[in-house]
Parts: C-alpha cells; structure tokens; sequence
C-alpha cells in the first residue's frame, strides 16, 4: 500500500495513514500470519472490504513498533477495536480512498478521517451548536473538521448513546487543535482534539494522556 505517512506523536503512539489503491486480493496478502482472512471480511460491508482490509493491513503495520507479535483484532459490544490479550490501544478509521490508524502502548485513541463534501453541511444543524455554526461559518471545510473532531470524540467515549449536538462540544484551541468535552449526565472530560487536512480529506486525532475528568 502507498504510505502517506507514519509520525510518532510520543514514545507511547503512532499515527499512519495509506491511500487505498489495491485491489482486495492484494490487501488480503497484505495481512501477517496468522490473522484470518475469511474473519476479516465476514466483519466487513461488502462494499467496504478495501477499506476495512487496508485499515486492519496498517493497524498491523504500525503494531511492529512495539511487538512482533500479531494479536487477533476484536470489537468490544460498543464496536471499538481491541487487540485480544494485549495491552495496545488503537482506533481506526476509512474513506473510500483513505485509511488512517492510530496505535498507543499506553494511552486511549481515537482517529476518524473524513472525506470534505458538502454532505457535512447538508446536516450541520444535527450536530452542530450554536457556538459552533458561528465559528464553522457555513463553511465546507471547518464544518467536516467538526464533525470529524465529533466523531474522534464518540470513539474516545466509546460507549455510544451519545447525541453529537448535546454531549460532543468543541471551540477552537490552537491552529491545529480544538478543546472537546464529552458532556453527559454523569461523566465531563476535556480533550485536546489536533487535526489536519490531507489530500480531499481532513484528518483528526486524539491522545488521552490527561486526568481531566469531572
């Protein structure tokens, strides 16, 4: 697969990302040893196999910076990914064109990446606040930006039932992040959310390396 990059962010994580160009045969030779690829595309939308088979082919990728070993790739009941009896983090993300990974031995993850369209500003009102339509300005690529950093905070949660307008909130931090709050009855944490825009696609990520819980 074609790399577009892999960064160590810390000691601790690794973020990658591919562009998706094989066909599904080469990405299933792409899978190490040992890992199933019949249970990989049984978990797989038929018409998402390329993407789901480029992103588990990158999750493995980067798991060599800490292990040579291959742990089975699970989901909890919420749909998070987890390595089976392994004490690695990741979260995972796909475009039809886009796989984005990132991996931690230490730390909760979360990463989604988006494709910029007008599709984000077709719904903005069921996801957006007041506060954030006024920053996003109706504008196409701060509003997949916020929905992307919404969906990042959704898998950071990782306990579904949330409602993005009501539990996800964000407002801009620095240049390359915004400060999100998952804001439920009983649970408040703040998140430092960074982002940047790739080729047609904006890309964000998280790090829980803080103790910011109400």
């Amino acid at each position: 697969m074609p790399l577009l990059f892999s960064r160590q962010l810390n000691e601790h994580t690794i973020l990658g990302t591919w562009s998706i160009t094989e066909r599904t045969e080469a990405l299933l030779l792409a899978l190490p040893a040992g890992i199933s690829p019949e249970l990989m595309l049984q978990q797989a939308h038929p018409r998402r196999q390329k993407e789901w088979l480029a992103s588990r082919a990158l999750v493995y990728s980067l798991l060599q910076q800490f292990t040579p070993d291959t742990p089975v790739l699970q989901r909890t009941i919420h749909g998070r990914p987890v390595f089976e009896q392994a004490p690695y983090f990741v979260s995972i993300s796909h475009s039809p064109g886009l796989a984005a990974v990132i991996v931690s031995d230490k730390y909760e993850v979360g990463i989604d990446v988006e494709l910029l369209s007008p599709k984000a500003l077709r719904v903005a009102n069921k996801f957006l606040n007041e506060d954030e339509k006024n920053y996003t300005c109706g504008e196409e690529a701060k509003t997949c930006l916020y929905w992307s950093a919404k969906e990042t905070l959704y898998k950071m949660y990782s306990q579904r039932k949330l409602i993005f307008i009501e539990n996800l909130l964000l407002q801009p931090e620095t240049e390359n992040s915004l400060l999100g709050r998952v804001q439920t009855d009983n649970f408040s944490k703040l998140y430092q959310v960074h982002h940047e825009l790739l080729p047609q696609h904006v890309l964000t990520y998280c790090i829980d390396n803080s103790t910011n819980e109400l």
